[in-house]
């Protein structure tokens, strides 16, 4: 995870965390209706496309790892809120959700929107 606020207009992202804790923000730091979660290892985190997020804080200062991944066939990019950025951000609405539930496949909390 960087510890600069972006976001992706091109596809969804799942975050595994695999050690370590950390603080995150989701939302971007500047705006009001941001959520700040600790997660540690074994947690999954689902971030919509367009949302901002970023590393706060290594919590433990011991290595913090995660992987992020995002649906199959999908290419992501990096945003980070810029004016020449609007072009991307509209495309954001016409992207599918996810088919199957990244953790579960056929059920499972992600399809459940």
């Amino acid at each position: 995870m960087y510890d600069t606020t972006h976001f992706h207009s091109t596809t969804h992202e799942v975050l595994c965390v695999t050690a370590g804790r950390a603080r995150l923000c989701f939302g971007g730091e500047h705006n009001p209706g941001r959520v700040e979660s600790v997660v540690g290892r074994g947690d999954v985190i689902v971030v919509p496309a367009g949302v901002g997020h970023r590393l706060l804080d290594d919590i433990d200062r011991h290595p913090f790892l995660m992987v992020g991944c995002y649906p199959d066939g999908d290419n992501w990019d990096m945003c980070y809120g810029s004016q020449d950025e609007e072009s991307k951000i509209s495309n954001i609405k016409n992207l599918p959700w996810f088919s199957k539930d990244p953790i579960y496949g056929d059920q499972g909390p992600v399809l459940d929107t």
